[in-house]
């Protein structure tokens, strides 16, 4: 029997065992058990279908390689072959994370947009640790993440896929997930990698699969044939501007009707780029994960706290209205932090990021005495604020500096942001 039994032991490769306490799930590839290592419980994946040896020498090179993050739920130890299988241990999931798939079918949901943007940010940043480090996944889809609802945090697990670039683990990827090409017929690469993502990071915003609208609902059955048609040869995004013959049907698509004219226009207009034909066809000329990063960073420096309802919403500063989503009043875009060509409103309660590390710096916050908005520093640096006559102050940790016209102020790093209040 290749299922494993409570108590009983399994031999590492590199000496010591686990204990079987119980399991915890099991899908396509084999279970997960709850072990014991040493006294500490980790998690067991073993194998129902043992890949072979290729794959299981793979799995000891990445696991003496490292991971290329926090973010993933790396393998620990591979265990020596037992009861005509083998699996790896890895760290358990914490609690507090849940499947991507849960918040697709809204048994779980993000607790604010600042919490989802964390997310996405996470992700993009995972993979592109992932291609640097030389490797590809070659099975993203929604299997692979856990995520904090309330603080976007990450965990990328069922990495033991996971292969040096060029190299094959005999895994095409998962059918919704698999970019055109390898539909087609051809091997996954960092470059497929990237199509997932984009697919991913679509699902994570709007709920509902890129390429799943009228001609997915229009088909009698799902069979092989038909997905290499709908997510292959003939894959068509549901807002093609040439092509309207999969446009989301309402009463079934609900979620992307609604959210898609939730975030700013520069997420629709960058989906609408990746998922085009030329981009579907030239897989060299998708967006890597820094670019991506990149985009994220935009959107949610358009995020601010509505000064009326007191809720998160999207404010296109350059766009014709600046209305809540929620509460439906003006917003005052006249006051804003200039860095560069980025413009970052200033209403009470909104965080604003200065670079891409996820972390705020700043918090817009209202002075007590007088109702006058000023800019707390929630970072750990210290910053330096000049005023237009060129005196200087400094601003540590938890200190504020005024949000009034013309201040400088200069940030760890050399970012430097100008305070513009029209």
């Amino acid at each position: 029997m290749l299922e494993l039994k409570s108590g009983e032991r399994v031999n590492l490769a590199n000496a010591g065992y686990v204990t079987i306490i119980k399991e915890l799930g099991r899908g396509g590839q084999g279970i997960v058990y709850l072990v014991d290592l040493n006294g500490e419980q980790k998690a067991l994946k073993w194998y129902l279908n043992p890949p072979g040896e290729a794959f299981y020498k793979n799995l000891l090179n990445n696991i003496r390689t490292g991971a290329p993050s926090e973010a993933f739920l790396w393998p620990e130890h591979v265990t020596a072959r037992q009861n005509g299988s083998y699996g790896y241990v890895m760290a358990l999931r914490p609690k507090n994370y849940y499947e991507f798939g849960n918040f697709l079918l809204a048994k779980v949901t993000f607790k604010s947009f600042t919490a989802m943007l964390a997310a996405a940010m996470k992700i993009c940043n995972g993979f592109m640790m992932l291609h640097r480090f030389g490797y590809s996944y070659q099975d993203l889809n929604d299997g692979n993440f856990f995520i904090d609802p309330y603080t976007g945090d990450v965990l990328i697990c069922d990495n033991d896929n996971v292969m040096p670039e060029g190299e094959r683990s005999g895994i095409l990827g998962k059918a919704r997930y698999m970019a055109p090409e390898i539909v087609g017929g051809k091997m996954p690469n960092k470059y497929s990698d990237r199509f997932s993502l984009s697919v991913i990071l679509f699902m994570l915003f709007y709920a509902n699969h890129p390429f799943e609208g009228a001609k997915v609902v229009s088909c009698p059955c799902m069979t092989e044939s038909f997905e290499k048609k709908f997510y292959g040869s003939e894959a068509t995004f549901i807002f093609d501007p040439n092509d309207r013959s999969n446009r989301p049907v309402r009463g079934i698509h609900q979620n992307v009707i609604k959210r898609w004219g939730v975030f700013p226009a520069k997420l629709r207009e960058v989906f609408t780029e990746q998922f085009s034909q030329e981009k579907l066809k030239n897989p060299q000329t998708r967006l890597i994960e820094s670019q991506w990063e990149k985009v994220i960073a935009g959107i949610r420096d358009e995020l601010v706290v509505c000064p009326h309802c007191k809720e998160e919403t999207f404010v296109e500063i350059e766009g014709p209205e600046h209305k809540c989503i929620n509460c439906g009043r003006d917003i005052d875009v006249s006051k804003y932090l200039l860095l560069g060509t980025r413009k970052q409103i200033l209403t009470k309660g909104t965080k604003l990021y200065i670079d891409h590390d996820n972390i705020p710096d700043c918090q817009v916050v209202e002075n007590t005495n007088d109702g006058k908005l000023l800019i707390k520093n929630i970072s750990p640096e210290a910053w330096t604020v000049e005023t237009p006559s060129g005196k200087i102050k400094s601003v540590n940790p938890n200190e504020f500096c005024p949000v009034k016209n013309g201040l400088v102020i200069s940030f760890v790093g050399g970012n430097k942001g100008q305070i513009v209040e029209g």
